[in-house]
């Protein structure tokens, strides 16, 4: 069955090379990559994206080829694409197999994980898909936002600094997550005066009641799956564990788009100031969802 369906796949990127007189057909299954290529304005080369690539909401008219670390490669091929775009975190590896084998170039690019690499990589997509002016107004615009943010980071910095858990929900294993030292998150959390309470480096922790009580946050911010499937801050801050934190017992729990956490994009300048302001100002009052 198997080597049948490859062998539909061939054919079928057969009959789609026509496309490619049309201009790119591109799969990507990235969400900073496919938010970048809407700021640029050069989304209508993509003709599907993974599952989690929900931002902006009009990608969401497209088709999915599933969960970025659990693919099909009848899914991807099915769309005839020219490329398969990815910033190397996607799977499985078979099926990246799979895909090059009837043709398809996989094309990597590395990720933005600073701000500067974050820019580089949009300016990198402007000159791939010939949108090179419309990358560099953008990055321009977001250095400079990112600029001011910066300067008032200073003052954030200054005062007591709250300690913050960012918990994600993750999808694959069913589980929350915690966003460790060194991640896009914990930067954010920095810059906006406070201090990660997962004091461990590299990636992301599973999280137990008794890891999310020992970590005893002030703050908790949850990304938006997670937070979502309980509906209210309050429903989320009686969970088991998060209920005996100093954010729990205030409620002081906050919801985040993932998107907004998990890379740098254009939006991290405003990002950066709504934490900030749950940080402090909103600090003595309980959060809202």
């Amino acid at each position: 069955m198997r080597s049948f369906m490859v062998g539909l796949a061939l054919a079928a990127v057969a009959c789609g090379r026509g496309e490619t007189a049309r201009g790119p057909r591109v799969v990507c299954v990235s969400k900073q990559i496919n938010e970048f290529l809407y700021d640029i304005h050069a989304e209508s080369v993509l003709v599907a994206r993974d599952l989690t690539s929900i931002y902006p909401p009009a990608i969401t008219r497209l088709p999915s080829v599933g969960y970025h670390r659990a693919l099909s490669a009848e899914g991807i091929v099915s769309m005839r694409p020219t490329m398969l775009l990815t910033d190397g975190n996607l799977g499985p590896e078979t099926v990246v197999e799979q895909v090059r084998k009837v043709g398809i170039p996989v094309v990597v690019l590395t990720p933005g994980s600073t701000p500067d690499s974050a820019q580089l990589l949009m300016q990198r997509l402007g000159t791939e898909f010939h949108h090179e002016a419309q990358a560099d107004s953008v990055v321009a615009t977001w250095k400079q936002q990112m600029s001011d943010v910066l300067r008032d980071s200073t003052k954030w910095a200054a005062g007591r600094r709250p300690r913050v858990l960012v918990m994600h929900f993750g999808q694959m294993v069913n589980d929350y997550l915690g966003l460790k030292r060194g991640s896009t998150a914990d930067q954010i959390i920095q810059w906006a005066g406070g201090v990660n309470a997962i004091d461990s480096t590299g990636g992301m922790l599973r999280l137990t009641p008794e890891l999310i009580a020992k970590a005893a946050p002030d703050i908790i911010i949850a990304t938006d799956v997670g937070f979502d499937r309980l509906g209210s801050s309050a429903k989320f801050a009686s969970l088991p564990g998060v209920a005996l934190t100093p954010a729990g017992k205030s409620g002081h729990v906050y919801r985040v788009d993932e998107t907004e956490v998990m890379y740098f994009s254009p939006r991290t300048p405003g990002v950066l100031r709504k934490i900030a302001e749950w940080l402090h100002q909103g600090a003595s009052s309980p959060a809202r969802s």
